[in-house]
């Protein structure tokens, strides 16, 4: 498969140096100008699904005529000669409309074939993606609320109904309604009764998880945790862009209050006839081990982990700029949750801040491929952190050994999927230099297990 390198020239300069023999002002044909028949263009098109991404494969499958040139755009700018045969992939890994272009040009001519595609079908995978806070005791397990709702056009005037079916577990469904109103509040759902009490000294971690047929307008869902009967007190009241397919919002370490719990949700700028399920929502008093952020990862508590049973054995080598080694950063935690501080005086280069997470117990076999996940958090940026899931004993033998920007308290998940696999024990090695010292570094659900 060859990937299209895009060339410097544009549709239209390629257009304007064709047009200067047209037929209409030159009978002279030597320079070999031939008409092409539009039939002469074909395309070949294969799709291959994975994990959250689709790719085509497109090949040229035009006939081969004498004195015609054949290309490809797939931005509508810019054009990449393409000849007979050619092959060329395009990855999509979210919903949308996929284009490319093939045109030929012969001394006099030019043709045009388009090939669209309407990417629709990307939607959540449970297996894969990131459903939310587990951690700590979910005080909403056993919770069977009421179910109400007010939606409204935008006279304020009520009466809508849209349709409320199923439950908060399994999933509430339901449809926004015709003439349903974009303003805030006009669009409101609300689980109460029942409600666990808060306390006002604790700290909550809140989530939830919201599937949308469609792209909300505006700011988004409202998510409002709050008491049973108070509309003042709650543990946020924040808008949350909302897109087509799975959401997640997370809510962590919020003041709690004295009273029982309510959740309130506004769907204000979904589109009408959007189909809306509402579902997993987790409510505990605030644990450390809970990631926040716009991160999807492999589930760590999933029996397919084989590290999740696995001897953890971590490893340090800190230096200072002179690469003496020496530095001893303060360190504990699990396979599950393992947290470090950054020693003083650790250098910048690359490789001067390694911690290696070591599973040399871990059965990995060299002939099956293998999926990978882990979410890293530090409190400071550390300007490329380097991630390298590999073989335990040999360094040369890895999944990636990326390098990757760190945002001050922006959880960042790594996933590589359909990996070669080799015949011994894992470690994880990541390298934190240039991070400040004291920088706190949390690694959250290392997992590997078998791709399927």
């Amino acid at each position: 498969m060859k990937k299209i390198i895009y060339s410097t020239m544009i549709a239209c300069l390629a257009l304007a140096g064709f047009t200067s023999c047209n037929p209409q002002d030159n009978d002279d044909h030597s320079l070999g100008g031939v008409k092409i028949p539009q039939e002469a263009l074909a395309w070949n098109v294969t799709q291959t699904d994975e994990a959250k991404q689709t790719t085509f494969t497109l090949t040229n499958n035009s006939q081969q005529l004498q004195g015609v040139t054949y290309y490809l755009s797939t931005n509508g700018t810019k054009l990449s000669e393409f000849p007979v045969g050619a092959s060329t992939s395009i990855t999509v890994k979210s919903n949308g409309t996929v284009a490319a272009f093939l045109y030929a040009f012969s001394g006099c001519d030019q043709k045009m074939l388009t090939w669209t595609k309407d990417v629709d079908w990307f939607t959540a995978d449970e297996n894969l993606q990131w459903l939310g806070f587990t951690e700590g005791n979910d005080l909403l397990e056993d919770w069977k609320p009421e179910y109400s709702s007010w939606f409204s056009p935008s006279d304020w005037s009520g009466g809508l109904d849209p349709g409320l079916d199923g439950d908060i577990h399994s999933g509430l469904n339901f449809v926004i309604p015709a003439n349903t109103g974009s303003d805030q509040w006009q669009a409101q759902v609300h689980l109460n009764g029942n409600g666990p009490r808060l306390s006002s000294g604790k700290t909550y971690d809140f989530s939830i998880a919201i599937e949308s047929s469609a792209d909300f307008a505006g700011d988004g869902v409202t998510v409002k945790p709050q008491m049973d009967g108070d509309d003042n007190t709650f543990l946020s009241a924040d808008r949350h862009k909302v897109k087509k397919g799975l959401n997640v919002i997370s809510l962590a370490s919020c003041a709690g209050f004295d009273g029982p719990f309510k959740l309130a949700l506004d769907f204000a700028g979904a589109p009408v006839g959007t189909k809306i399920t509402v579902k997993r929502v987790f409510l505990t008093e605030h644990n450390a081990a809970n990631a926040t952020g716009d991160t999807w990862a492999f589930d760590y508590k999933n029996d397919a982990n084989i590290l999740k049973e696995a001897t953890f054995n971590p490893e340090f080598w800190f230096s200072p700029s002179d690469w003496s080694g020496g530095l001893n950063p303060q360190a504990e935690g699990t396979a599950e949750l393992f947290e470090l501080i950054v020693p003083a005086g650790m250098g910048s280069d690359q490789w001067q801040g390694q911690m290696h997470l070591r599973f040399p117990d871990a059965k990995v076999s060299a002939s099956k491929k293998w999926d990978f996940s882990v979410v890293v958090v530090a409190d400071h940026d550390i300007p490329g952190m380097t991630v390298k899931p590999q073989q335990n004993d040999n360094d040369d033998v890895f999944f990636a050994a990326d390098r990757h920007d760190m945002f001050a308290n922006v959880p960042k998940s790594f996933v590589y999927t359909e990996q070669d696999g080799f015949n011994s024990g894992f470690q994880l090695c990541l390298d934190v230099a240039g991070a400040p010292a004291g920088t706190k570094i949390k690694v959250y659900g290392i997992y590997l297990g078998e791709h399927k």
